[in-house]
């Protein structure tokens, strides 16, 4: 059943009061978006995409994933949940029963390495792996941010230190599949935390994602058998010597991006409008590489200049309002209509926590109040802030859905960032944008069941509505906003 959010979503204009229709010089969805395949890896799609909509069917994709795998096995992830040795067995499985598999991993050193009430972490939970099957066949890499260094490595502590910098990818292959996501390997990611996720099998897209990862292992440290970390041999220490490490892991990103466009490029020439077309894009500011905040500079760009004509209606996806600038500002001034999707303060995966994070929530209802106080100011009615609530659950999704006409989505992103400060700023982040071709009409219907789901279990809010909701917020948590903008 089709709640009031999402009929709100369907029944909206696509065209602005004001703007003028011109129906005549529509184009096709690979026209629009042409400029968003320049200078960039692009993968056809040839087989179905499936849209997975719900976490334990996520998990059942990638305990089956590992279980299928013949030759390789990639997983990249925040953190590996220290309560979950499921998927640990399945791979210690499948390297049994396989000498040909080859497992990478990918985690972030400062996350994967924090211990729960038990002294577990994913870095106990993989080195009994690593000692068993040996280094060749089980790699374990752990990203450590070069922000975090000298004085300040020694002085933040466990958790807090990760406000510098993480490694944010969210990537799974299996051979030549892959499913990509914005959702972390823990119990909670398959159960009750709504993200989003894409199953793609397509070995070109796969195979990139594979050197991807294995780029950035080169630079980072390995977990050894004794849960010992080291750096590559000639890789600099990024916590003590920053400098030298960026210089060589832009090296690094930047010989791969290039060998990816090289290998990968498409022209008007060779596209058929058939064609379903994948572009990942990577954003790793610290170290010099800003492809994705490019990507959707430019995609603002198209959605804004083919809005004015024929109208446009976005719909965009963050785990947290915490929108940065850039995004907020390409938004309030964008000629597209725009509906932004967030959890709610009870389905905000720190609405339990305890200390100063549970103040969090409130933190973002301000910022989300703030916001719509801009939008008002600006003229801009048509912008809408949903919340999303289900009742025992929390949210987590993050992407866009492009209508350009009132029918289904012709593009979405979908991946690791948040749209944040940090998205940009600080952590390593991917995401692939989707352009179905004409011979897509199933995806586009899918990718458009997707999103009323995710609306269907929201809820607009109003800034009289956020300003009532915030009227009892201590007065130093405004204080805190600058932090919260930029670290959470």
């Amino acid at each position: 059943m089709i709640g009031q959010t999402a009929r709100r979503f369907l029944t909206a204009p696509a065209l602005r009061r004001g703007l003028c229709s011109d129906s005549s010089r529509v184009q096709s969805a690979h026209q629009v978006f042409a400029a968003l395949t320049k200078n960039r890896p692009v993968f056809r799609i040839t087989k179905p995409v499936e849209v997975i909509r719900e976490p334990s069917v996520f998990f059942k994709g990638l305990l089956r994933g590992i279980a299928q795998a013949k030759a390789r096995i990639v997983l990249s992830s925040l953190y590996l949940g220290s309560d979950e040795p499921e998927l640990v067995s399945a791979l210690d499985r499948a390297l049994a029963a396989n000498q040909a598999l080859r497992v990478d991993i990918l985690l972030d050193c400062l996350r994967g390495t924090r211990s729960d009430s038990r002294g577990q972490s994913s870095a106990t939970l993989l080195a009994p792996l690593v000692r068993k099957y040996g280094d060749e066949r089980v790699r374990v890499a752990m990203y450590h941010t070069p922000a975090l260094n000298g004085i300040s490595k020694r002085v933040w502590p466990q958790r807090y230190n990760e406000t510098f910098g993480l490694q944010h990818i969210k990537a799974y292959v299996f051979d030549d599949e892959l499913i990509v996501s914005g959702a972390n390997l823990s119990r909670d990611y398959f159960t009750n935390r709504q993200d989003r996720y894409l199953r793609i099998g397509e070995s070109g897209l796969a195979s990139y994602f594979v050197e991807l990862v294995r780029a950035i292992a080169s630079f980072s440290f390995i977990l050894g058998s004794e849960r010992n970390l080291a750096m590559p041999v000639g890789v600099p220490d990024p916590s003590r010597d920053p400098r030298e490490f960026v210089a060589v892991a832009n090296s690094v990103m930047t010989g791969f991006l290039g060998r990816a466009q090289a290998e990968n490029s498409v022209t008007g020439d060779n596209i058929d409008e058939a064609d379903t077309l994948a572009i990942p894009t990577v954003q790793m500011s610290q170290l010099g590489i800003t492809q994705d905040e490019e990507h959707m500079r430019e995609f603002f760009h198209i959605t804004d200049t083919y809005a004015r004509l024929h109208g446009c209606r976005n719909l965009m996806a963050s785990a947290y309002f915490n929108f940065s600038d850039f995004h907020k500002h390409n938004v309030l001034r964008s000629s597209s209509r725009w509906d932004l999707l967030v959890a709610s303060p009870r389905a905000n995966g720190f609405f339990t926590a305890s200390g100063i994070s549970r103040y969090i929530p409130d933190m973002y209802s301000i910022i989300e109040h703030e916001f719509l106080k801009s939008a008002r100011t600006c003229g801009r009615p048509d912008i809408a802030v949903e919340e999303y609530y289900r009742d025992g659950w929390t949210f987590h999704g993050k992407g866009v859905w492009c209508y350009l006409d009132q029918k289904s989505p012709q593009l979405t992103m979908i991946g690791s960032p948040n749209y944040g400060y940090r998205s940009i700023y600080c952590d390593l982040e991917t995401q692939i944008t989707l352009i179905p071709g004409t011979a897509g009409s199933q995806l586009r219907e899918d990718l458009h069941q997707e999103a009323l789901s995710l609306l269907s279990h929201s809820e607009m809010v109003t800034e009289a509505g956020l300003e009532k909701r915030i009227r009892g917020a201590p007065l130093w948590l405004y204080g805190l906003k600058p932090f919260i903008l930029k670290k959470m």
